[in-house]
């Protein structure tokens, strides 16, 4: 008897998330940006730290939602977000 191993590939991985403030209220047309962290090493303090390269950005819909696609799966990211009309 044979063995099959099946393993499948994603292509793509989509980040999703919503913003909003506190009182559940979606933030329409915030800009949100999409950082890859670099591992960088400090020689003063003799520690690794990291870096954000921006790889994107996007604006919220009404809704308050926004949608990335990412194809290097073992990087660490970090998304920041910034409220254009500060309700």
């Amino acid at each position: 008897m044979d063995q099959i191993n099946h393993e499948y590939y994603m292509e793509g991985i989509l980040i999703k998330g919503r913003v909003g403030y506190k009182d559940s209220c979606p933030v329409k047309d915030a800009i949100v940006i999409l950082e890859k962290l670099v591992p960088v090493y400090d020689q003063e303090s003799q520690e690794q730290e990291f870096e954000g390269t921006c790889l994107e950005h996007t604006t919220t819909n009404d809704q308050g939602e926004f949608c990335f696609s990412i194809t290097d799966k073992m990087s660490s990211y970090k998304i920041k977000v910034f409220d254009n009309h500060h309700r």
